[in-house]
């Protein structure tokens, strides 16, 4: 994170300083409730749902339908013509391919590392450990 910083020129730290301390201030503030909860898994089912299952399908119909982005220009023949590859053809295949897998990759990364990350910083912010206490009821 110290890298982060030096990084940012200090004109921009000092211009969004009043924005991360509302942030900071919010997340160290912030308590789940059921309601909360309830809402924010809502939320958040929605936006995995479009960005990881709808995006990457979407590219997929639009590169193969728009792009024409085949495996084989011959589509709908019954002869084994994909022997005889055009080979523009296939690595324009295997890009559409690799895009829709990233598509879905950045989304579905963001919903893990997000969520920890921001848990972290919840904890730092409250200046409480990172170790569980041990023995005895909780």
């Amino acid at each position: 994170m110290k890298l982060a910083l030096r990084l940012v020129p200090q004109g921009l730290q000092e211009r969004a300083r009043p924005y991360t301390d509302r942030f900071q201030r919010s997340v160290r503030e912030f308590e789940w409730t059921w309601t909360k909860a309830v809402i924010a898994s809502l939320v958040l089912w929605f936006l995995a749902m479009t960005f990881v299952s709808y995006v990457p399908s979407w590219w997929l119909y639009y590169a193969d339908q728009k792009l024409v982005w085949h495996k084989c220009p011959c589509v709908g023949s019954h002869h084994f013509k994909y022997l005889n590859l055009d080979i523009p053809n296939f690595w324009l295949f295997k890009a559409r391919d690799v895009v829709a897998v990233i598509l879905f990759s950045i989304p579905f990364g963001a919903f893990v590392v997000i969520p920890y990350h921001l848990q972290k910083l919840r904890r730092r912010l409250r200046s409480e450990s990172e170790s569980r206490p041990i023995g005895g009821y909780r």
